[in-house]
């Protein structure tokens, strides 16, 4: 067991141990946020065929600058085929994307056209091409649509439809059970008694494994006084593909989370993290699923999860498990020094001349306040100076599937 280790370390140990989950196959209308288990191929042309990019009429090739008046051959609705090639001298109506008739040279715009009983005429130019879609003119046959461990967005999920996929092959998402220790800690949907507080931080750490792909398949509180740590664990472990233990992590007299870990037979991979908050978290593995232990303070505890849980989560499904770094401008203040490498919430936004982050209000390990509209860790390194305003920091962003900047790994 390693104790007290650097960040960088900590997710090594437990990053080596992380493989990515089985493929399943779940409805197209599922999978928007879903990471794709294989490389996608268009299977056609798209569109397959010559098509209409407006209403008008098309133009036989041969006509083209040579005639300004044509008989109308036919008129198409939404859904008809030709029911023959185009004649020299004559007209078809069509709608967009509607298909067109063999010998098409162009397609003109019905606002351009004038229309006298059953002809049509044109006196303007039009070059050859004009107004239609050509096959492939998307997509070819072949091409590369996403490679696997794209996250789905709305348009790759267009783009799958248009090529008629019911059906996707996805990363099973991580199942995740989350366990909070403490005699003084019930359930939020509980009443406490004098000396107990309600549960704060599995729905908020339960929030977070949703966001990140993961699925909560269970979020239970038990008192470390009680017998029932060790058979909870055993039945988390049977359950999920990682479990989440919060509180407990320090060497208090009623910190117990390292000791129940051992109790189970778990190899401990790493006990204390050089980082502040959340110096008091740890991992270990059962039976290949890891475990993570997070401190009690929500502060502690959501900086936990996002550099040591999330990660997790993220190669699960193949992502890329390292956050986004980024510099950003820093118009606030925050007085203290030295100590260990810090991490504070903050709000990032992105402006015209660059990126900015602000502090959160509320920046006490033991505060909530600060994770209100948090989306960024503003990264000081160790024996920082007071942070001035105005100052350029590091930033990680939380959330990379709603900047654009997440990856397969």
């Amino acid at each position: 067991m390693q104790l007290n280790v650097n960040l960088e370390k900590a997710l090594e140990y437990i990053l080596s141990r992380i493989s990515p989950l089985p493929g399943e196959s779940i409805p197209l209308m599922q999978a928007l946020g879903r990471v794709a288990f294989q490389d996608l191929l268009a299977t056609r042309d798209l569109p397959s065929h010559p098509q209409a990019s407006l209403d008008g009429y098309a133009l036989h090739i041969n006509d083209l600058g040579r005639l300004d008046s044509f008989k109308v051959q036919e008129r198409l609705r939404n859904g008809e085929l030709p029911r023959s090639p185009l004649i020299p001298g004559h007209a078809v109506g069509v709608v967009t994307g509607g298909p067109l008739p063999g010998g098409t040279g162009a397609v003109i715009a019905q606002e351009l056209v004038t229309v006298k009983e059953d002809r049509v005429i044109f006196t303007g130019k039009t070059p050859q091409g004009s107004n239609i879609k050509t096959p492939g003119e998307d997509f070819r046959a072949g091409d590369l649509l996403a490679r696997g461990g794209t996250r789905f967005d709305a348009g790759l999920l267009g783009v799958l439809a248009a090529f008629g996929n019911s059906e996707v092959m996805v990363y099973r998402r991580p199942r995740v059970m989350i366990l909070s220790l403490g005699s003084e800690i019930v359930p939020f949907h509980a009443e406490p008694v004098p000396g107990q507080i309600w549960d704060s931080n599995g729905p908020l750490v339960a929030s977070l494994v949703t966001r990140n792909g993961g699925q909560v398949v269970g979020v239970e509180v038990v008192s470390e006084k009680t017998n029932g740590v060790k058979e909870h664990l055993l039945n988390m472990l049977k359950q999920a593909d990682l479990v989440l233990t919060i509180g407990g992590g320090a060497s208090g007299v009623c910190d117990n989370a390292l000791s129940e870990l051992q109790g189970i037979g778990a190899d401990i991979l790493f006990w204390g993290v050089q980082i502040k908050p959340g110096s008091h978290s740890g991992a270990a593995i059962w039976e290949s699923k890891p475990i993570i232990s997070l401190s009690g303070n929500p502060a502690a505890c959501a900086v936990g999860y996002q550099l040591l849980a999330a990660p997790v989560i993220r190669a699960f499904q193949s992502l890329d498990p390292y956050p986004h770094r980024l510099s950003a401008l820093c118009p606030d203040p925050y007085p203290k020094k030295g100590g260990p490498r810090r991490f504070l919430r903050g709000l990032a936004t992105c402006h015209q001349d660059g990126w900015r982050v602000s502090l959160q209000p509320g920046q006490k390990n033991s505060m909530l306040r600060s994770l209100i509209g948090c989306n960024a860790l503003v990264e000081l390194p160790a024996g920082h100076p007071p942070l001035e305003p105005g100052s350029r920091v590091s930033v990680l962003l939380l959330n990379n599937a709603y900047t654009g900047m997440e990856s397969q790994a």
